[in-house]
């Protein structure tokens, strides 16, 4: 075999190293985008709801023409600019039988990407549903975005550059920082999810629910684990926990909550990682208490 001249050589390392490379900001803005863009098809399919076509997948619930419309917008959007990534989104994992995220770890990027968290909301005409997408880098996340079309919330980040909020309704950007929040159980409020038509039992589910509702201000129970989150780091919920959840529910919110100070672990203390099948988030005093309520009733 003749030998690779030179030139050819550094030609072919700069392409690979070209192809490796990615500039984060423009695959933030680009999400941003995207997740909008999702947003609006969201909206004209919630138009439709009675004749929009839905499937039932095997222990995941529920899901409509509108996920998978959203997911193939995204997946081809985020593609095309950058052709180099890999990507796990939950209706495409679901079709490919895709349970061993291994993989992911390996690769260099891959989008995580939930094309419509709150499935059951969005059928049933209540709009606390969200667009979520992000990068990961090697199995860590790095970028997030989450989406709540109904009222254009937008919750954005990239990894050691903080979090950001934008409300559509003020029409300005805030920066997330809830770091110095101190708020003990008794004084806080929760938020909380536990997906009935997973076909769990949930007996262990509900006497942590009845035990922390009695000890806290409350306990609410909406049905978007990465909005719940959001609105952890944002400081409209004090705690929030949720069990067998996939790598698309939290892969964006988790990073943005990290991003903004709050603290994000497993029920059994260990640190966040999307691969993770149980997830808690909350600050200070408030996570020792938690972790605490779920070591009683393990």
């Amino acid at each position: 075999m003749r030998p690779i001249p030179s030139l050819l050589k550094n030609q072919f390392l700069r392409v690979i190293k070209k192809m490796s490379d990615l500039n984060l900001k423009e695959a933030l803005d680009l999400s941003i985008e995207v997740s909008k863009k999702a947003g609006i098809l969201l909206l004209r399919y919630q138009k439709q709801l009675g004749k929009l076509k839905t499937n039932y997948k095997e222990g995941q619930g529920v899901v409509s023409k509108a996920d998978i419309a959203s997911e193939n917008l995204i997946i081809k959007s985020l593609l095309k600019k950058f052709p180099q990534t890999k990507m796990l989104g939950e209706e495409s994992s679901f079709a490919q039988n895709i349970k061993n995220f291994k993989e992911i770890k390996k690769n260099p990027y891959t989008w995580i990407i939930d094309p419509l968290d709150g499935t059951t909301n969005f059928l049933n005409n209540f709009d606390y549903y969200a667009v979520c997408i992000s990068l990961a880098h090697y199995g860590v996340p790095v970028l997030g975005v989450v989406y709540r079309p109904s009222n254009g919330d937008l919750f954005y980040c990239l990894k050691g550059k903080g979090a950001k909020f934008k409300s559509a309704a003020k029409k300005r950007v805030t920066t997330l920082k809830t770091s110095g929040q101190k708020k003990k159980l008794k004084d806080s409020l929760l938020i909380t999810g536990f997906s009935t038509e997973k076909g769990q039992v949930f007996g262990k589910e509900f006497k942590i629910f009845k035990d922390l509702a009695i000890r806290s201000r409350g306990v609410r129970r909406l049905g978007s684990a990465a909005l719940d989150m959001c609105y952890v780091a944002s400081g409209i919920f004090d705690g929030f926990w949720e069990s067998n959840l996939a790598p698309w529910d939290v892969a964006a919110s988790g990073v943005i909550c990290l991003e903004a100070g709050i603290e994000v672990k497993n029920l059994k203390g260990e640190p966040f990682t999307p691969f993770n099948d149980d997830f808690v988030a909350a600050n200070g005093p408030l996570m020792k208490e938690l972790l605490k309520a779920f070591s009683k009733k393990a």
